[in-house]
C-alpha cells in the first residue's frame, strides 16, 4: 500500500477522533443566552426558568445576557457575529422576519446566518383597554365606535415593527377601524400611560396587565390565538367576535450562529424537549400565557422560513410595505 496514502489516512482519524472529542467534551465553560430585550419582560422569564434548567443537565453555568435595543436588532447582531462553538446562543422572534420585510439594515441576512436550535413558546396577546376610557366590552363595539368618532382612539405600541404593533395593525385593516397608534420604546411605559388613561389600549401578553385587569383598571377584549387560553377561559377570541381570519400569535426560539456543530444543536434540543416536561417548568409558562414550545431544530427552521412569507402578506395587508 502505498506509503503516502497509510500516512493520510491516519493524519485524518486522528482528527476526526480530536473534532468528536472536542464536540464530546462540550460544554467546558459557561454558555453565553443573548435576550434582545431587557431584563424582567416575559422573554426573559422564559430564558431564566429554561437556563437554571439546563445548568443542571449541562453542569456549566448558563449566563443570560440582554442586549436590548433596536426592535431586537441589537442582541440578534451580537448572537450572529458570535464564535459558532457552541458557547453563544440566542432568542430569536418574529422580528427576525418583521425587520427584514420593513427593509431594517441588519449587519446580518436573517434568514442564512442562524442555526435553528428549537421553538421554545408560542405567545398569543391579548387587546388591553383602560376601562375608564373604553367601557365597550366587545371588538365590534370598539370598532363601530371608533369610526363615528376619528381621533378618538389611541394605541400604545412597543414601537415600530413590534409584532405587538404589527399585530394591531393587521387587526386594523381588517376591521377598518379608527386608530391612531402612539409608539413607546418599551411595554413598561407604555402600560403605564394605557393605565393612566394617557392612551386607551394596546396588545400585551396575557399575563403583564393581570394585576391591573383584577383591580378593574383594565380589561380585555379579545385574545389574538385562534383559542382562548387556559388561563383567561373568559377572555374571547378575535375570531369568535366576527373576524374569522385573524390568528395571531407571536413565538419565542432559540438559534445559534450559522455554523454551530449539529451535534451541539441536537443536544440542546433534546435536552430542552426534556425540560418541557418538568410540571414545574409547565406552570411557569402557563402563568406567563405562554404555550409550551418543543419540536425538532428542523421544525422551528420550517417556521422561521414560513414566518418571512405570512409577514410579507401581513405588511401588504396593512400598508406597511409597497407592494
Amino acid at each position: 500500500m502505498n506509503i503516502r496514502k497509510i500516512v493520510l489516512g491516519l493524519c485524518l482519524a486522528l482528527l476526526l477522533v480530536s473534532t468528536q472529542g472536542a464536540q464530546a467534551a462540550w460544554p467546558e465553560r459557561p454558555i453565553h443566552w443573548i435576550v434582545p430585550y431587557p431584563p424582567g419582560g416575559g422573554t426573559d422569564l422564559v430564558a431564566r426558568v429554561l437556563a437554571a434548567q439546563l445548568e443542571k443537565t449541562l453542569g456549566q453555568p448558563v449566563v443570560i445576557d440582554n442586549r436590548p435595543g433596536g426592535s431586537t436588532v441589537t442582541g440578534t447582531a451580537a448572537l450572529a457575529s458570535a464564535e459558532p462553538d457552541g458557547y453563544t446562543v440566542g432568542m430569536v422572534f418574529d422580528s427576525l422576519a418583521i425587520n427584514s420585510v420593513l427593509g431594517v439594515s441588519t449587519s446580518y441576512n436573517p434568514q442564512t446566518d442562524f442555526t435553528p436550535i428549537i421553538k421554545l413558546a408560542d405567545v398569543p396577546l391579548v387587546f388591553t383597554v383602560n376601562t375608564q376610557q373604553v367601557p365597550m366590552k366587545t371588538l365590534p363595539e370598539l370598532v363601530i365606535y371608533s369610526k363615528a368618532h376619528p381621533g378618538w382612539f389611541t394605541f400604545g405600541s412597543l414601537g415600530p415593527g413590534s409584532p405587538h404593533e404589527i399585530g394591531f395593525l393587521w387587526f386594523k385593516a381588517m376591521s377598518k377601524m379608527d386608530a391612531l397608534v402612539v409608539p413607546y420604546k418599551g411595554i413598561a411605559p407604555a402600560l403605564q400611560d394605557v393605565v393612566a388613561g394617557q392612551v386607551k389600549g394596546m396588545f400585551v401578553g396575557v399575563s403583564v396587565a393581570d394585576g391591573y385587569i383584577q383591580q378593574g383598571t383594565l380589561h380585555t377584549l379579545g385574545v389574538t390565538s385562534p383559542q382562548r387560553l387556559p388561563n383567561a377561559p373568559d377572555v374571547p377570541t378575535f375570531a369568535e367576535q366576527g373576524y374569522p381570519d385573524y390568528d395571531f400569535v407571536t413565538f419565542y426560539g432559540l438559534a445559534a450562529p450559522k455554523g454551530t456543530p449539529p451535534q451541539i444543536v441536537d443536544r440542546l434540543n433534546t435536552e430542552i424537549n426534556r425540560i418541557f416536561q418538568i410540571p414545574e417548568v409547565r406552570a411557569q409558562f402557563e402563568k406567563t400565557g405562554a404555550g409550551i414550545g418543543g419540536g425538532t431544530a428542523q421544525d422551528f427552521g420550517k417556521l422561521l422560513a414560513a414566518n418571512f412569507v405570512k409577514f410579507n402578506k401581513i405588511m401588504l395587508l396593512t400598508g406597511e410595505k409597497s407592494q
